[in-house]
């Protein structure tokens, strides 16, 4: 059985920009590394997603900052807040990231791999969550369009008394 340590870019304890204070590594995905981070000014819990060299050398850095400072205008309850692109310097290695808000919970995902079946008043719930979401990054000015919508980025917030579906991860 052959065991791989996973590398991560970040450790807990690491400073980011003098601002953003790395806690713990959440998982990563085929663009990058999620980490949960404390902003250091607003005492704020937030995700950064550190973007791995090889997404970064195939990908359109301009579009993404471009997207991502759309996105930054976008503020609804039931849509991820993003609040900053940005570089940082580590081992002499630039590396691109965002910043968002943090959603206490988990991903329809994960909820759906517990659950064979959920109960329709949730489910029905977190479906208009989902409209509500879409229908406001469609009527910003300019449209948005999730181009990724899956249970895995689907975030379910668990501070009321009943799921909140948040769309994450526009693509």
């Amino acid at each position: 059985k052959i065991v791989r340590e996973l590398i991560l870019i970040l450790q807990k304890g690491d400073l980011i920009n003098d601002t953003y204070d790395i806690q713990f590594f959440i998982g990563q995905g085929a663009f990058g590394e999620v980490y949960r981070t404390k902003h250091k000014f607003f005492n704020k819990l937030q995700v950064m997603k550190v973007f791995k060299s090889a997404y970064v050398e195939n990908a359109d850095l301009k579009e993404i900052v471009n997207e991502g400072e759309i996105l930054t205008h976008l503020s609804h309850p039931n849509i991820v807040k993003v609040y900053e692109i940005n570089t940082f310097s580590k081992n002499n290695q630039t590396y691109y990231f965002i910043t968002m808000s943090f959603v206490s919970g988990e991903s329809l995902a994960q909820l759906m791999k517990r659950k064979i079946q959920l109960e329709v008043p949730v489910a029905t719930s977190i479906l208009i969550d989902l409209l509500k979401g879409l229908n406001a990054a469609h009527n910003n000015n300019p449209t948005i369009i999730h181009r990724d919508i899956s249970p895995d980025n689907i975030l379910l917030s668990y501070d009321n008394h009943k799921p909140v579906g948040v769309l994450g991860d526009f693509g």
